[in-house]
């Protein structure tokens, strides 16, 4: 099975000017999980998702430790509503993960499921070129089995 039988079309996209309070509210309007991120010519640069907003182990070079990382800012002696609050009018395009890992509508079931394994990642871009026409999510994997014969 491929991925232009099971994917999400149509995936929500947000301009990397706009704000992450404006990406919060579409992301809950529409009941979603992620924005995929696009430049003034509707070309896909990133993606913001919800492990945006509830932070990320980032691991740090040559160290032997980890920090979470949090729209973007890494935790310090800063608490969860100080960096809500300071995130609210930056820009997508300072908190969202640039150069997201993406697949072709053509990407078989195997592929995509070793992609999500391998890079522990739980959706991709589907890019036909450098047109956006969907996404797969974990959510799509279950659309996928429901129709594996």
């Amino acid at each position: 099975m491929k991925a232009k039988e099971f994917m999400t079309q149509n995936p929500a996209t947000i301009n990397m000017n706009k704000t992450v309070e404006e990406a919060a509210q579409i992301m809950l309007e529409k009941d979603i999980g992620s924005l995929l991120v696009v430049d003034d010519s509707n070309k896909l640069i990133g993606i913001l998702t919800e492990s945006d907003f509830v932070g990320k182990k980032v691991d740090i070079p040559h160290a032997l430790v980890s920090l979470k990382q949090l729209l973007g800012r890494t935790f310090s002696n800063q608490s969860v509503d100080e960096i809500f609050s300071n995130a609210k009018k930056h820009p997508v395009s300072s908190v969202m993960t640039n150069h997201p890992i993406t697949i072709s509508p053509e990407a078989n079931l195997n592929e995509i499921v070793e992609l999500m394994t391998s890079k522990n990642l739980k959706r991709f871009p589907v890019l036909d070129g450098d047109k956006i026409v969907g996404v797969v999510s974990r959510r799509d994997l279950i659309r996928a089995f429901s129709k594996v014969k």
